[in-house]
């Protein structure tokens, strides 16, 4: 069983590629759940059974993913089930976003007025808008989870 709770978010909320067994909610879509209200909780409650992989979670309504309400999350495979990779020495879980320099009450104004956002000013990786690195070892194997909780920009990501 999976346990997700959203908290202090007066918005809607949104998992991708999740598929949430054994509840009848789904993942945010605005009709779909009602808003989290100020100083409320959400807890998702749901079986994750044979899905593993990197996903990602965010807030859907009021600008609240363009200040940074995202995260990631990784469902791990159960010790019985096969998996055709080799030992791993870590892994990294990266969250990569756009950004402006505008605050969201901004963004939104602008959206609200019938404009597009403008081009992002940069991009954040795990919230950092500095250079991010990651060290390792020559030899070892690694595992890079990688999702795009950007706006509007698409990402290309190479090592």
């Amino acid at each position: 069983m999976l346990l997700i709770s959203w908290m202090n978010l007066s918005s809607s909320h949104g998992m991708n590629g999740v598929k949430q067994r054994k509840t009848s909610w789904q993942d945010g879509v605005l009709g779909t759940n009602c808003p989290i209200p100020p100083g409320g909780q959400w807890t998702y409650h749901m079986q994750v059974k044979n899905q593993i992989g990197t996903f990602s979670y965010f807030a859907s309504l009021g600008m609240h993913r363009a200040v940074g309400a995202f995260g990631g999350f990784n469902i791990q495979a159960r010790p019985v089930i096969f998996v055709p990779y080799l030992k791993l020495v870590a892994e990294f879980t990266i969250l990569v976003s756009d950004w402006w320099k505008s605050d969201h009450k901004t963004l939104r104004q602008r959206l609200d007025s019938g404009k597009t956002l403008p081009k992002p000013a940069g991009l954040l990786i795990n919230g950092s808008p500095c250079a991010t690195s990651f060290t390792g070892q020559a030899g070892q194997r690694y595992l890079f989870r990688v999702s795009n909780v950007a706006l509007t920009t698409s990402i290309n990501f190479r090592i």
